[in-house]
């Protein structure tokens, strides 16, 4: 009879006879344990309902309590440190690898500040006197020599000079007419010649050898003049000599002369 109905009423109907049938029959046992039962119903027929879907998961549960702490392990025995091995051989030498650039020099840096001034020391003792030393040897040497009357030379003629100006170290000879060097060192000569008509040629010779000529040269009156600047050693000699011609000179006007000092010494 329950065909026609829908599944979902036939399920509720069939829920409610069970219910009714499970409440009379506890209601029959309470009252009478001693009846007899009738005999079972036959079962009804199983429901085509759609089965419903599945629940959601439920929450998690608590964590559990905490374990309780077990006893530390004993510590074990320690090992015996075993024996070294035997150090191995050393190994070559390598080869030496290339020198590297040299850098650049640093720059150099700033002054310090200067310190403060020491303080001043004790005064040491008085020194003895020295001896007297000798004072050092005074070199000087220089010479002005004039001539005053003309005189006619030729090859080789020394020329001659009457007058004596100066003489500092009594180095120039006034019988050879000729200076000889005492301290080495640098010298400097000049001589100036006259001439009136007769073109003389004068030249400085030093131990034999003709340095430089003077040549005078005209219709009338002239001089002419030069100067040398010559190393001289000890014992080396100077002196004018002519060449050809006449050398004008009086003792009014002293025109030709002849000189030389030591610039410095060695």
């Amino acid at each position: 009879m329950y065909t026609h109905l829908p599944a979902f009423t036939s399920l509720i109907l069939i829920a409610l006879c069970l219910l009714l049938g499970v409440t009379s029959q506890t209601s029959q046992s309470e009252t009478c344990n001693s009846c007899c039962q009738g005999p079972a119903g036959i079962p009804g027929i199983p429901g085509n309902g759609v089965p419903g879907s599945p629940g959601n998961n439920g929450l998690p549960g608590r964590d559990g309590l905490k374990g309780d702490r077990g006893d530390t392990g004993s510590v074990g025995p320690a090992s015996e440190r075993g024996l070294a091995g035997p150090q191995g051989p050393s190994g070559e030498m390598g080869q030496p690898g290339p020198s590297g650039p040299r850098g650049l020099p640093g720059k150099v840096g700033p002054n310090g500040m200067r310190g403060s001034p020491g303080l001043a020391g004790q005064p040491g003792p008085t020194g003895e006197k020295g001896s007297n030393g000798t004072a050092p040897e005074t070199r000087q040497s220089a010479f002005t020599v004039i001539k005053t009357s003309s005189q006619t030379v030729s090859s080789d003629v020394v020329l001659k000079f009457d007058t004596v100006e100066t003489n500092i170290g009594n180095h120039y000879d006034s019988s050879s007419h000729k200076f000889t060097c005492l301290f080495p060192g640098t010298y400097v000569f000049t001589w100036t010649i006259a001439e009136n008509g007769n073109n003389p040629q004068i030249g400085l010779v030093k131990d034999g050898r003709k340095i430089a000529n003077a040549y005078a040269n005209g219709s009338g009156f002239h001089q002419s003049s030069i100067t040398l600047v010559l190393q001289m050693d000890t014992g080396n000699q100077v002196w004018l000599s002519g060449g050809f011609g006449t050398v004008y000179s009086d003792s009014g006007g002293n025109y030709s002369t002849f000189a030389g000092f030591l610039l410095y010494g060695i």
